[in-house]
């Protein structure tokens, strides 16, 4: 009787990058390691009272992987309280959104990290 090897793959052990990779067949070859250690990074510290808050389009993302990777890139950033990520299957639009410790990060720093991911952020003005 032939034995059956069976893989369990843990999803866990993934980075983001490689979900993302996974489900746009893309790689960042430009820099392979970006966002290898987003797994790993723990959820940012204690942030003051005195949030901003920063909202951006982001285009390139085209799935539920993306969104993970987004969230969990902006999440890591020191002073970054809380931040999310979406993308409209129906219009195809990705957007983002951060609240933020301006002494401790930027709108340019939280960009910067989405680009890590091979997306192309855009900062969005709040309406008045």
């Amino acid at each position: 009787m032939a034995r059956i090897r069976t893989t369990i793959l843990v999803l866990g052990a993934l980075t983001p990058l490689a979900w993302l990779q996974a489900c746009s067949g893309e790689r960042n070859e430009a820099n392979p390691a970006a966002g290898t250690n987003i797994a790993a990074a723990s959820p940012a510290t204690a942030v003051s009272a005195n949030l901003a808050r920063a909202d951006f389009d982001v285009v390139g993302m085209d799935c539920g992987g993306c969104v993970i990777g987004t969230r969990a890139a902006l999440r890591k950033l020191d002073g970054v309280g809380n931040a999310d990520a979406s993308y409209d299957d129906a219009t195809g639009k990705g957007t983002a959104w951060a609240m933020y410790d301006p002494a401790k990060v930027t709108p340019e720093r939280m960009m910067a990290a989405i680009r890590e991911l091979g997306y192309t952020p855009t900062p969005v003005q709040p309406q008045s």
